[in-house]
């Protein structure tokens, strides 16, 4: 492809909240149990702050970052699960909010927390077709307002948001090829009119493995078929992380070395399972290193909607890039650490009447 990433950025919640104080509230697990998948501390959203806004911040940061001009994007395309209107596109409030034009292609894709890469290679496609000189790709969700306290996701279920502007010119990671499987499998799922996420097999362990491997080996394997490459080829990984399971399941399956390739991007740890934003940030965090020729697999998965995979390398344009300044890791480091009560109440999870008083 002659297209690729011209720009990034990143919006994260900055409340946060280390999974002991869940554990102090709901004493249903160990910490053995949340070491081994990785959470430590996840993200709590403002009471104002929700998909859109945080697809603003990261937007923002994104065409700030770039020498386009916003009246040459000619398309937005919003990937997330968790869009916070039921009947109502939130792409075009992000469009309007970011100063772009009204003559805009833009609409919301649903693909669980493949999302985000899949509003990428429509974004690509676009591009590379055309129709449009730039198109603004942003992956994001608020998993963390739809699970339920107590359910065992409140240990991991965190929000944000990477937007990826698509061009040609100046370009910091093109992107060579991408993969995409999927079949229906009913892992997590949320029907309409409820709030709260479901887990389709009942089983966690189970449920939480099913859909990943069945799809994100697949996809990875018809990637290096297509482009004629193998794990030896890839120096980076930013894969989906809902937890370590997932990036550490397939690893074996493609003969990757999670050590090396994978686990230096893992950042559960830090932030927790953002959804359509995962694969996405630690490819931000990959990028910000400013490398080039680095050789990257961006590997995503949404709960019933498959897997993407997609190529990446590096260009010489990322040694300018200007992000020496707020970078993925700031932005993860920026942060205020809450008790449970208050990060319930931030998310709207308590009920209280109307005539009730009193600041958020």
């Amino acid at each position: 492809m002659d297209s690729g990433i011209v720009s990034y950025g990143v919006g994260l919640p900055r409340c946060r909240i280390h999974v002991d104080e869940v554990l102090k509230v709901w004493r249903n697990t160990h910490k053995v149990v949340l070491g081994k998948l990785g959470y430590q501390e996840r993200g709590v959203l403002y009471p104002d702050q929700d998909t859109v806004t945080l697809a603003v911040d990261a937007g923002v940061q994104a065409l700030e970052r770039s020498s386009a001009e916003s009246a040459r994007v000619g398309a937005l395309i919003l990937g997330t699960g968790t869009n916070p209107y039921s009947t109502k596109a939130s792409a075009t409030v992000v469009a309007e909010a970011l100063g772009l034009r009204k003559d805009i292609i833009s609409f919301d894709l649903q693909f669980g927390a493949k999302s985000g890469t899949s509003a990428l290679i429509a974004a690509l496609a676009l591009v590379e077709s055309g129709q449009v000189e730039y198109a603004l790709a942003i992956g994001a969700d608020t998993i963390n307002r739809h699970i339920p306290p107590g359910h065992w996701m409140d240990y991991g279920a965190s929000a944000g948001a990477v937007a990826l502007l698509v061009g040609k010119e100046q370009v910091v990671a093109n992107v060579v090829g991408h993969s995409s499987y999927a079949q229906d499998q009913s892992d997590f799922f949320r029907v309409e009119g409820d709030r709260y996420i479901q887990v389709g097999s009942g089983v966690t362990g189970y449920a939480y493995g099913w859909g990943i491997d069945d799809n994100m080996i697949p996809a990875a394997r018809g990637l290096f078929s297509k482009l004629g490459i193998s794990s030896q080829d890839v120096d980076d990984c930013a894969l989906h992380q809902n937890s370590f399971n997932a990036p550490y399941s397939v690893s074996g399956p493609l003969e990757l070395d999670f050590k090396q390739q994978i686990y230096p991007y893992l950042l559960t740890p830090q932030i927790g399972d953002c959804g359509a934003a995962s694969s996405l940030l630690a490819l931000a965090y990959i990028l910000d290193k400013r490398e080039t020729e680095r050789r990257i697999l961006l590997g995503s998965y949404g709960s019933g909607a498959g897997s993407d995979f997609l190529y990446l390398r590096t260009t010489p344009e990322l040694t300018s890039y200007p992000n020496e300044h707020h970078t993925t890791k700031d932005i993860l480091a920026d942060k205020l650490m809450l008790d449970y009560g208050t990060a319930q109440k931030y998310e709207h999870k308590y009920m209280r009447a109307n005539l009730v008083t009193g600041n958020l």
